[in-house]
Parts: C-alpha cells; sequence; structure tokens
C-alpha cells in the first residue's frame, strides 16, 4: 500500500501499488498503454491505470510520486478494461522490493492456464503441495473477495429503486385515474358504438405502458452523462481505495425499460379496469 493525495484536495487514501517483472505486461493482454511508456526494469518508474491518473495528484506522465524510500516518475498511464486493475499502480519488482526491504519473498504469483479445466487443476494442485505453503485461488475469486465491499452499494442501489418503484406505481395509477375520470364520456360512447370492455380494459393499460416506456427513454437520457463516471470506495479487505465507473451497458438500459413498463403495467391495471367497467348511463350524463 502507498498513500495519494486526490486531485480535488478531500484528503489522501491508500492505493494498491503491484511491483512485477516485465512478463507480467505479457500476462495481461486486455491492459493497453495509453500515454507515455512502460516502466524500465530496475528504475525508479510506475505506470498508472487512467482511473489512478484522473483521481489523484501527481498523476501525469513525468510527474514524481513519493512512496518508499524516495521519489518514483510516472512515465505511462494504461488503461485495464474496466478490470480490478484499474485501481492499482505498477513498477519494477526488483526496485519496489528494495523500497519496502522485501527482498527474497513475494506475495504472489500469477500464471495463466491453458483453459478453465487446467485451471482448476493447477489451483488445486498449488494448494495441496505443502512444500510451496501457498493458496491456489483463481483471478475472479481473489478479486470477488477483494471487491465484496461493493455489495453495500449495490443493496443500497437496489433499495432505493425499490422504494421509488412502488413510489413510480402509484404516481402512474394517480395519472391513469385522472384520464379515466376526465374521458368517462368518451369511454361510454365507445361501449355505445360496441367497443367492448374487455378493448376498453387493454387500451389504457397500452396507454400507460407507453407512458412508463417514455418516462424511463427520458430517465436514460438525463443520466447518459453519468455515463462512465469514475468514483471509489473502500476494500474492507486491503483497506485501499478500489476504483469504479458507473456504466449504462445495453443490459442496464434493458433491465431500466423492463422495470419502467412493469411499473406503468401494474400502476394502469386498476384504472383500466375502473373505466372498463364504468356504467354506460352514469358516465354519458356525467
Amino acid at each position: 500500500m502507498i498513500v495519494l493525495p486526490r486531485k480535488d484536495g478531500t484528503g489522501e487514501v491508500n492505493v494498491t501499488v503491484r511491483g512485477m517483472m516485465t512478463d507480467g505486461l505479457e500476462l495481461r493482454p486486455r491492459v493497453k498503454l495509453l500515454e507515455g511508456r512502460w516502466f524500465t526494469p530496475g528504475q525508479r518508474e510506475v505506470v498508472l491505470s487512467e482511473s489512478i491518473h484522473k483521481r489523484f495528484a501527481h498523476s501525469n506522465v513525468g510527474d514524481e510520486i513519493q512512496f518508499g524510500k524516495g521519489p518514483w516518475r510516472v512515465v505511462g498511464i494504461f488503461d485495464a478494461g474496466g478490470s480490478a486493475y484499474e485501481s492499482e499502480v505498477w513498477g519494477d519488482v526488483n526496485q519496489m522490493a528494495s523500497d519496502f526491504d522485501r527482498q527474497g519473498a513475494f506475495a504472489s504469483a500469477y500464471l495463466r492456464a491453458t483453459d478453465p479445466v487446467a485451471a482448476g487443476a493447477l489451483k488445486n494442485a498449488v494448494s495441496d503441495d505443502q512444500r510451496l505453503k501457498l493458496d491456489g485461488i483463481l483471478e475472479t475469486d481473489y478479486y470477488a473477495k477483494q471487491t465484496s465491499s461493493g455489495g453495500a452499494i449495490k443493496l443500497v442501489g437496489y433499495l432505493v429503486g425499490f422504494i421509488m418503484g412502488i413510489g413510480s406505481i402509484f404516481a402512474a395509477m394517480n395519472t391513469m385515474y385522472a384520464a379515466v375520470a376526465y374521458r368517462s364520456r368518451e369511454i361510454a360512447t365507445l361501449r355505445v358504438i360496441g367497443f367492448s370492455r374487455p378493448s376498453i380494459l387493454t387500451s389504457f393499460v397500452l396507454e400507460s405502458l407507453l407512458l412508463s416506456l417514455l418516462g424511463a427513454v427520458v430517465g436514460i437520457v438525463l443520466m447518459l452523462p453519468f455515463n462512465g463516471m469514475t468514483t471509489g470506495t473502500s476494500n474492507q479487505v486491503t483497506f485501499s481505495e478500489v476504483v469504479f465507473s458507473l456504466r449504462m451497458t445495453p443490459m442496464v438500459i434493458l433491465a431500466a425499460v423492463i422495470f419502467a413498463l412493469v411499473m406503468g403495467f401494474f400502476g394502469g391495471l386498476a384504472p383500466a379496469y375502473h373505466a372498463a367497467r364504468q356504467n354506460i348511463l352514469t358516465a354519458l350524463r356525467g
């Protein structure tokens, strides 16, 4: 862990720094260099993720970061494709081992298997070999444990969405009841000229669904400026900051549309039923 000051001046936080060999870059093909160059072995040089670059001070190419036994020069910015590496700073493993007095020992060994079956066998072999005294764990499981603190954020999001969804159902119901009351003569006229009660009910439910769909489109458009916004939270396992982005993927947009349609259906069902059950003569006199 190293301590870096935030760009907005709100304080300092722990950030994960990883010392690696140059082979480590080849083991991570998803990571792409955006600016500058990779670090040179044996030099006090580091590369930062784009998220770290955006959030912390002294993180431009050519700047110096103070940690360990002295300054380290920033020589590159990389994009980790939204993976957990977005929260890390990378440098030469031997130089970092010297700075942190950890020569002859490594925190982890990163291996890439040929396929999932080989990965599972390798994990079990490492864990079962008592000579190694190592824990074998898949990378996905390792980072899933580290990012478990994000579960609370998702829970709050679902809870707020559920509460607002209930409110939206009542809002839709109120809107549709008002529409039914305002158009009672129109509904009665439709009944007189031959429209059945199921057709009246269906038309009002469809109207409610269309209004909900319009609301979903407006909400999605209003959220587009926040797409890709980067923020962070504390990692309860390593006590460092985990950087993550808010992304509106096609699946998120689809879920929002479906959620809106469900709210529109339940919000419009009762008013539509009321419209279909109206007495014709009473509605015409009203």
